[in-house]
């Protein structure tokens, strides 16, 4: 049985990777958008491509990225150990950022940002948790 705590941090993985999603397409309109701005206002096609391809990255790194908070989600569902070990590893990068934010600008969204993925990290790290997970 799948425990709340890891059915919360699954259904938060799949907003952060829907997030992830939204903005890769919107990168990809925009880029694809600026870059026929772009060729209406110049005749040089070289700001036009770089636009475009700058665009095109993004967005597809962006989707990329999507895609890996969608599957790393399910691997939280279904209680696979490499999910959990990429959610730690994942987490403890934003954290390290956050920290970074939060010496930075201590705001509320950097305060709670740091608690909730500190509380995550430590979450996964419980033994008891730990041992719900299946090794690959």
């Amino acid at each position: 049985m799948r425990p709340v705590g890891v059915t919360i941090i699954a259904v938060l993985t799949w907003i952060r990777g829907a997030f992830y999603l939204v903005i890769g397409l919107v990168l990809l309109v925009v880029g694809h958008l600026s870059a026929r701005l772009v060729s209406t206002m110049a005749t040089d096609s070289f700001f036009e491509t770089l636009f475009s391809r700058v665009g095109k990255a993004l967005g597809f790194g962006a989707l990329l990225i999507a895609v890996a908070y969608i599957v790393v989600g399910l691997g939280l569902w279904q209680l696979k150990n490499w999910a959990r070990t990429v959610t730690v590893v994942l987490v403890s990068i934003w954290l390290l950022f956050g920290l970074i934010g939060l010496l930075h600008f201590p705001t509320p969204w950097h305060i709670a940002r740091v608690l909730v993925d500190g509380a995550i990290v430590a979450y996964l790290m419980l033994p008891e948790v730990r041992r719900l997970f299946v090794p690959a």
